[in-house]
């Protein structure tokens, strides 16, 4: 139940990213929701545990926004082993600023993803390795994590709840009777 759900998230964030969304927000500047919600999974599960949903959610994305099959893979994949590592150090057990931690884990994560691909749709794009450098350093870089960061922000709770269910379901609940 659990696989299927995390799998329809991702299947919806991707149809919302790519119709819904670039009719709200510019176009340069749709937020990330999938992205997010694999950040948000590395950082509260495993890299491991993530890795088959980074993979799947890129490789949708990269048919839904025509790309080349294997950008968003990549990136996500990227993306994923350096939030794993950024939360491994620095989201311990009784850490008080949980939230604001991974406000700037979430920052940095789309600044990772956006110049990642940036350079390979250049790259496929125009084949042209200095061009596509000094391209991908543009405004959107700057804007589109703070876009980002306000979906996280409406994202954030829903998830953790969903989590909190979830991690509820799996334990076992023992009643001891008393003689």
């Amino acid at each position: 139940m659990q696989n299927f759900l995390i799998g329809l998230i991702i299947f919806l964030s991707v149809v919302l990213q790519a119709s819904f969304l670039p009719n709200i927000f510019p176009v340069n500047f749709v937020p990330d929701i999938t992205l997010i919600f694999i950040i948000i999974w590395t950082a509260r599960i495993d890299f491991n545990s993530v890795l088959k949903w980074a993979i799947l959610g890129g490789l949708m994305m990269d048919l839904a926004s025509f790309h080349p099959v294997g950008i968003s893979i990549f990136s996500f994949v990227a993306v994923a082993f350096v939030v794993n590592s950024l939360s491994k150090r620095f989201l311990v057990p009784h850490f008080g600023w949980k939230f604001a931690v991974l406000v700037v884990i979430v920052f940095l994560a789309t600044i990772i993803n956006q110049i990642i691909t940036g350079f390979l749709v250049k790259i496929f794009a125009e084949g042209n390795v200095r061009e596509s450098v000094h391209s991908i350093f543009d405004n959107r870089l700057l804007w589109k994590p703070f876009y980002n960061l306000l979906m996280f922000a409406i994202i954030y709770w829903p998830i953790r709840r969903l989590e909190k269910m979830f991690s509820s379901q799996g334990q076992r609940i023992i009643i001891k009777r008393h003689a």
